[in-house]
């Protein structure tokens, strides 16, 4: 976290090192389509699209 404090970061991902960062873009990019694509919220989790999810990062 204060290596991208220190570089100006405005948003600042994964500073707890849990999960990589690429995994917390894929979640964003995955979450802002819950809205374009009108799926309900954190659908990662909704029985209907959780296969989909995980197929999504398998990058299938």
């Amino acid at each position: 976290m204060m290596d991208s404090l220190t570089r100006g970061d405005f948003y600042i991902l994964c500073p707890d090192n849990d999960v990589p960062r690429e995994l917390d873009e894929k979640r964003i990019f995955w979450a802002a389509h819950d809205i374009i694509d009108n799926r309900p919220p954190l659908s990662r989790w909704h029985p209907d699209y959780a296969d989909k999810f995980k197929a999504f990062l398998a990058g299938e």
